[in-house]
């Protein structure tokens, strides 16, 4: 984690993962993308927003998150999304799916960038933040593997 400008703290982690970006894509499409981060559950939905509970070591937290639909570049996937909560510091994330070569069939390189707030931690520090980015790019490959094996 790097700061990029007075009082935002970025974080940025990457995977390989064994299947092709679309499908990879697909799966990120609407409030699906949600249920694949670590120990969120979403509990309603309003004006394009997911409301979402979390417990992270012991610690209850709510926030909303508003994702947009992937989009297509010429050489990638793009997911952006944002979420915010009463412990949770407004937060914005990228998500870049690239075609990522490999001997042993489609690969997508999957990069993640988080740019929070840092001058209101709250609940979610640097570092949990980053093992929670982590496990996500974990269950995003996993569910993309285990699709891209059903094909």
């Amino acid at each position: 984690m790097t700061p990029t400008t007075p009082g935002l703290a970025s974080t940025r982690v990457t995977r390989r993962i064994s299947a092709e970006p679309t499908s990879t894509a697909l799966l990120l499409a609407g409030p699906t993308a949600v249920d694949l981060w670590p120990d969120v559950h979403r509990v309603g939905e309003s004006a394009g927003r997911v409301a979402v509970e979390a417990e992270l070591d012991g610690v209850a937290l709510a926030a909303t998150v508003r994702a947009r639909p992937p989009k297509r570049t010429p050489t990638s996937y793009v997911s952006q999304f944002e979420f915010v909560g009463s412990d949770v510091p407004f937060t914005e994330g990228r998500l870049t799916l690239t075609y990522g070569p490999g001997s042993s069939g489609p690969a997508t390189w999957a990069v993640l960038t988080l740019e929070r707030d840092a001058s209101r931690p709250g609940a979610v520090d640097g570092a949990r933040l980053e093992r929670m980015a982590h496990q996500f790019l974990d269950n995003l490959a996993r569910a993309a593997e285990e699709r891209s094996r059903a094909a």
